[in-house]
């Protein structure tokens, strides 16, 4: 599985972390998190009160999914940013650093906090060889993907596209055998659900944890 995109926020929480967005006077040109780079052309919320208050409440929803949860196997989630993409603003292909002094960056994430009608262009592109993924989803819509894909967020012509994205260190470093553990863990979870618990359930759920184990050494 290549990427988990799922609904994380519902309507309440999406409108209240919108309202204390908009509200806030504390926002700065995004070059300021890319090291002066030219192919970024965004705003993002700075660091503050604010910022602090509404990186702690997403950084404590993601830990309290359960989807994002079995899908990622987070030790970490960081560098949370804000941020707004107008008319005429971009953020050009590239490809995230993979270690920051906050921690190891295996995933990336990016939470649409308006309509999709709100504004044309802005579309999230992933680039997963050989296809690209063309991603513009609802508000409190959540995707996740490896940090290694190439990827952009198109020019946005009218409107004004407003995202929460960040990173996650998971405990199981390698993208494919954090997939084999998600695959095992969702058909560990059918097998349950249509055939009850039994002694054959038991066993399997002991080999998940057994090797779930070997990455926590």
């Amino acid at each position: 599985m290549l990427y988990l995109a799922h609904k994380l926020l519902n309507e309440g929480q999406v409108k209240d972390l919108r309202k204390s967005l908009m509200l806030s006077t504390e926002w700065v040109d995004g070059k300021n998190s890319a090291r002066g780079s030219k192919v970024k052309k965004n705003i993002q919320l700075n660091l503050g009160e604010t910022y602090n208050k509404l990186s702690k409440e997403i950084i404590e929803i993601i830990d309290k999914d359960e989807l994002s949860n079995n899908f990622s196997f987070p030790s970490k989630i960081f560098n949370i940013l804000f941020t707004r993409t107008g008319e005429g603003m971009f953020y050009g292909p590239h490809v995230d650093v993979a270690f920051t002094p906050k921690g190891r960056r295996d995933l990336s994430f990016t939470i649409f906090l308006n309509q999709p009608t709100d504004y044309e262009g802005g579309e999230l592109i992933l680039y997963i060889t050989p296809e690209k993924k063309q991603i513009k989803m609802n508000p409190g819509e959540m995707i996740i993907y490896p940090t290694k894909y190439l990827h952009e967020v198109k020019t946005v012509t009218q409107g004004e596209r407003m995202v929460c994205v960040g990173w996650i260190e998971s405990q199981i470093p390698r993208d494919d055998d954090r997939e084999s553990l998600y695959l095992m863990n969702q058909g560990m979870s059918s097998i349950t659900n249509e055939y009850g618990h039994s002694a054959a359930t038991q066993n399997l759920k002991i080999s998940f944890n057994n090797i779930y184990k070997r990455f926590m050494n």
